[in-house]
């Protein structure tokens, strides 16, 4: 199990890492965009200042139009970057909870132990053994209950943290692929 998890939070990492380098790609594109478009708009000046006003037209439309594409894939990772945090927000907040939770039912547990075993002391002081052993023995059972709760609950948290982060990964995949397509679509229509 714990190779197994392992191996998920290592592969989710490369992911990790492979989506940032992914984004600065993007960015460069979005450079190479822009740019292109500026070229373009002073080709335009130059054609419409040498009295090619069809070739100026035809070289600001494809400028403009790169512009707009620039604009659009800004606009689509800018859109994911804020899905993305949003997504880290609301986890964030789930295992704030989730510790919050754990922190209430073990302290919760250890106040009635206390009690159980104070009991159990004035029991032994009042001469009464039977009664104070039979509730010692209930404290420690109880003791090791919430111990095993508690490495049940770390063990189901950590699965539910590997489910979430192999989800996450997923998406990022798909996000990824999303963000491929429309770049070749960019790339065959700045080649037209």
């Amino acid at each position: 199990m714990k190779m197994k998890i392992a191996t998920l939070l290592t592969v989710s990492v490369c992911l990790v890492g492979y989506f940032v380098m992914a984004s600065w790609a993007d960015e460069r594109e979005l450079d190479e965009l822009r740019d292109k478009a500026a070229t373009l708009l002073r080709e335009a000046k130059e054609h419409s200042a040498e009295g090619h006003a069809d070739e100026a037209r035809e070289l600001m439309k494809r400028a403009y139009g790169l512009r707009a594409e620039a604009e659009k894939l800004a606009e689509h990772r800018e859109r994911d970057e804020d899905e993305e945090r949003e997504r880290n927000e609301e986890r964030e907040e789930y295992e704030e909870r989730e510790r919050h939770e754990e922190r209430e039912r073990h302290d919760g547990g250890h106040e009635q132990i206390e009690h159980i075993r104070e009991a159990a002391e004035h029991l032994h002081a009042a001469g009464i053994h039977d009664h104070a052993e039979e509730l010692m023995r209930e404290a420690e059972r109880r003791q090791h209950e919430m111990e095993r709760e508690r490495e049940g609950h770390h063990d189901e948290g950590l699965q539910r943290h590997v489910e979430e982060l192999t989800k996450h990964v997923h998406e990022l995949h798909e996000r990824l692929e999303r963000m491929e397509r429309f770049v070749e679509e960019l790339a065959k229509r700045r080649r037209e």
